[in-house]
């Protein structure tokens, strides 16, 4: 497995990186499928095929994506309040046929494949946030 960099555009201090790194998988045909989910990305999701740029750093930037995967990424941040309900809402998005990977103890990337409805997750999640719990925003959406 490499590492794929993917440049950021920080505004009023978010994300709080300049680049982020996503695990990917080289493909036969010399391109690298994204085998994690980006936290701050909004260039790339989970399973896409993506080209890349060994630069003077000798790491590899990402390019451009080749094959979308049709997956959207979507980010939570519980509040205090919502910490509690934390493992019920990530149940309700595996449920919804969704997966997700943490970073802390509040902050979750979700994948949404392409067969899932995405008005369906941003509903439910749309429900915990009017309830105090948590805040969400949008990676790259396909749907």
């Amino acid at each position: 497995m490499d590492k794929i960099m993917l440049r950021l555009t920080v505004v009023d201090d978010y994300p709080p990186v300049a680049s982020e790194g996503v695990w990917a998988q080289l493909q036969p045909d010399g391109l690298y499928r994204i085998v994690n989910f980006p936290f701050y990305s909004q260039d790339v999701c989970y399973e896409d095929d993506v080209a890349v740029q060994v630069e003077a750093d000798g790491l590899k930037w990402f390019r451009q994506v080749v094959h979308g995967s049709g997956n959207s990424t979507l980010r939570l941040v519980f509040f205090e309040a919502g910490r509690e309900r934390i493992t019920e809402v990530l149940e309700r998005i595996n449920a919804l046929g969704c997966r997700w990977e943490g970073m802390s103890k509040a902050f979750f990337a979700v994948n949404v494949p392409a067969s899932v409805s995405l008005d369906c997750v941003l509903d439910y999640l749309q429900q915990c946030f009017e309830q105090g719990w948590l805040d969400y925003e949008s990676g790259l959406l396909r749907q």
